[in-house]
């Protein structure tokens, strides 16, 4: 009888002691669980002033950014149509245009400086001719095309698609689509000069 009071003492014993693990358990269980919720409010706070702070601070560049004052590129030096580079015709003489009737490139060696825009040239002697005497060589309307002076309007140039009027170096514009040195000889030459000039009169204002 002894035994059985034992024993059964025991197993009381072991069921107090279970069900206090367990409650140790739980307890343990929702502490970790509340120290990982609050781990995790903690990084996403974080990350979210992070994220405020990023934003901020392009913010911050994009209005410096705006309110800046723009770079003039050489592009825009007297209305030439010159490369941010500064170096009018893609580099081609122009005194060539003139003296051999062709489109030649230029050598950076061989450089004169104009209105702070750069020209090269074949030789030294194209050089000290054009030094004698820029306006001679320089290409009318800035270097834009013609045809598109004479419509009111800036159109790039291929340097190679070229026409020498009444001493005058002219370039044209020239692509797949458009050919504007074709097109300007098939209208009265006078009536698109005049119109050019008038442009570019308006346009150097």
């Amino acid at each position: 009888m002894q035994v059985t009071r034992c024993d059964a003492f025991a197993n009381k014993s072991n069921q107090i002691l279970k069900v206090k693990m367990s409650k140790n358990l739980i307890t343990i269980g929702l502490k970790s669980l509340a120290l990982i919720v609050m781990v995790s409010s903690i990084a996403t706070a974080q990350s979210q002033k992070t994220a405020d702070k990023n934003m901020t601070q392009q913010s911050t560049m994009q209005k410096k950014e705006m309110s800046a004052e723009p770079q003039m590129s050489r592009a825009y030096l007297h209305n030439y149509n010159v490369p941010s580079s500064g170096v009018a015709i893609d580099g081609y003489c122009p005194v060539a245009y003139f003296a051999a009737n062709k489109a030649i490139k230029g050598k950076p060696e061989f450089a004169s400086t104009h209105n702070d825009i750069t020209y090269y040239f074949v030789s030294a002697a194209a050089k000290a001719m054009f030094d004698k005497n820029p306006q001679q060589y320089l290409p009318a309307y800035g270097g834009w095309c013609a045809t598109g002076m004479a419509l009111g309007d800036k159109f790039p140039v291929d340097p190679t698609n070229f026409k020498i009027s009444d001493g005058k170096l002219l370039l044209f514009l020239k692509n797949k689509n458009v050919d504007a040195l074709s097109i300007w000889d098939q209208n009265s030459e006078q009536e698109q000069i005049g119109k050019a000039d008038a442009h570019w009169a308006k346009v150097t204002q």
